[in-house]
């Protein structure tokens, strides 16, 4: 019901006088709109109002004419009223913008007046039609024109007619790119005598909407944008084999990749000529929204063969090679890939190292690959090496598997005085490396001219034990003094040996004489106490018969 027909019915009640409207009621106008069919909005009102009016005014100032008024509103929205026809003015009054006078009444409230706000007597153009010549794009017709036509709407006449030629009309589409992410794109077209217009595009993507929408010139009143139809893709389907010249190469190494693209036609598999072919150090992922880890790009013949340099830096399985991605065949999994077999051994540092020789010369040296990751699977593995004429010549003596967190350990006898290193030879994985050679040795040292006396002493007796203690210094042997021994003893029909006296020194000429007990028959032996720097070593074994 529209709001003049409630104030009528509501004009003959008598009402008590109202000063001022309640809070409830305080609504006001809060802004006006001209609408492209010459329709006036009016906002701010909500839609229980019980009268609303809107008077076009000759001016601002006071006492000015009205050129033309209706009350023939109807809400619009909660709080919008706009008017049932287009607001017409006199004939001859001139195009431009005239001042507004709002009335209305709420309930419980007076009729209150608002002036403000502007009615647009301008000719109004926008696109009235628009449509695409075709509904989707393919890799071998990518062209699409995007055609409209462009009219104006007089409000002195109530006629709509062909917008003048040269008028501007924006258009930007919202496209979707080969990666799946959204991107725009504006041009400009203009009109021609019977206000149409066409706009040839390559989107090179979707084209998923967008808007047409005439420019502002002088005198007209553009309308609002309309909407522009999506355009669809045809995907291309193709397939790719691919290989290398070589598997394994050092990093910053250019490798050959050659292989063939073909494309399925209506008569079967051609070779796709003039395809951008790319390879990749890591394979493409469904999710990746770029293309990562380009090493190397190329163009195929007309046949469909491609051959080119690809610089590998980083260790990989593959060089992974298909078309660069596109919106005609998709990206991620959904772009077909081959990957050649390639590997590019990485530099790594020996780490946590650690070496030694003990006294009976066991070489223990451990350490790890520190290449800060996982050795699992264990295709990689080191030998230990050893060199006995100063670094000149070397000579394997162990090798074995890293472990899964690369670390690795060797136990082997060694040598008096040689250098020690850890070779890693070439693999997938690391590059061929060997350690810093580290010297590792000991002193020999011998226990000689060992006597006892008596040489047969009572049970419970006492004996004297002399000798020397000597070590090996530059292949000479010399006698070492501030040497410790243990004097040990295996009775007659026992297997084990016990100590009988230790830290049994030695002089400044290496000679040592000491005094002990007799415990009846059996075999004694002197055995050398460790030190550092030194090897183990023993006396010869002397049996005593006691009486």
């Amino acid at each position: 019901m529209r709001a003049a027909t409630v104030f009528a019915l509501s004009a003959g009640v008598a009402l008590p006088a109202v000063v001022a409207a309640p809070a409830a009621y305080a609504a006001t106008v809060t802004g006006t709109a001209t609408l492209d069919d010459g329709r006036l909005t009016v906002t701010g009102l909500p839609g229980n109002a019980l009268w609303v009016k809107v008077s076009v005014l000759a001016s601002a100032d006071a006492g000015a004419a009205v050129l033309a008024s209706t009350d023939e509103l109807s809400a619009t929205s909660y709080n919008g009223w706009t008017t049932d026809a287009p607001v017409t003015l006199p004939e001859g009054t001139a195009f431009g913008d005239y001042p507004l006078a709002v009335e209305y009444r709420l309930p419980g409230g007076l009729v209150t007046r608002w002036t403000g706000g502007s009615f647009g007597y301008k000719l109004h153009t926008g696109v009235s039609a628009v449509a695409f010549d075709r509904k989707t794009t393919s890799y071998d017709r990518r062209d699409v024109t995007l055609s409209g036509k462009a009219t104006t709407w007089n409000p002195a006449t109530g006629e709509r007619t062909p917008a003048a030629e040269g008028t501007p009309v924006k258009v930007t589409l919202n496209l979707t790119d080969a990666y799946g992410l959204p991107k725009t794109r504006t041009a400009t077209a203009t009109t021609v005598a019977d206000g149409s217009f066409a706009l040839p595009v390559t989107p090179d993507a979707a084209i998923t909407g967008g808007t047409a929408e005439v420019q502002a010139t002088e005198g007209t009143d553009p309308d609002v944008a309309r909407l522009v139809p999506a355009v669809g893709v045809e995907k291309l389907t193709y397939r790719i084999t691919s290989d290398a010249n070589k598997y394994r190469v050092n990093a910053g190494t250019d490798v050959t990749v050659h292989g063939r693209v073909e494309r399925l036609t209506e008569d079967g598999w051609k070779g796709f000529g003039g395809a951008p072919v790319v390879t990749t150090g890591s394979q493409p992922l469904s999710y990746d929204k770029v293309l990562k880890d380009e090493i190397g790009s190329g163009t195929s013949l007309q046949d469909g063969s491609f051959s080119y340099l690809s610089r590998v830096q980083y260790a990989t399985t593959g060089a992974y090679t298909g078309l660069r991605p596109s919106v005609y065949y998709g990206e991620g999994n959904d772009r077909p890939t081959d990957v050649a077999k390639l590997a590019v051994p990485q530099q790594f540092s020996f780490t946590g190292t650690s070496q030694s020789i003990d006294q009976f010369g066991k070489v223990t040296v451990r350490g790890t690959l520190g290449t800060n990751g996982s050795c699992s699977p264990k295709p990689d593995w080191v030998a230990l090496h050893v060199s006995r004429d100063g670094g000149r010549t070397w000579g394997q003596m162990a090798s074995k598997a890293v472990s899964d967190w690369c670390g690795y350990e060797f136990q082997v006898w060694g040598f008096e005085n040689a250098l020690y290193r850890i070779y890693h030879p070439e693999t997938d994985r690391f590059v061929s490396k060997t350690s810093t050679p580290v010297r590792l040795s000991r002193n020999p040292t011998r226990i000689v001219n060992v006597t006892i006396s008596p040489s047969r002493p009572r049970k419970g007796g006492s004996m004297t034990v002399k000798g020397l203690v000597q070590q090996k210094v530059n292949g000479v042997w010399k006698a070492m003094p501030g040497a410790r021994l243990t004097l040990v003893f295996k009775p007659k029909g026992d297997p084990n040996w016990y100590w009988a006296k230790k830290d049994i020194p030695t002089n400044s000429y290496g000679n040592f004489s000491f005094g002990t007990t007799n415990y009846g028959d059996g075999t004694w032996a002197l055995v050398w106490q460790e030190k550092n720097g030194y090897f183990y070593s023993e006396s010869r074994t002397i049996y005593v018969d006691a009486l």
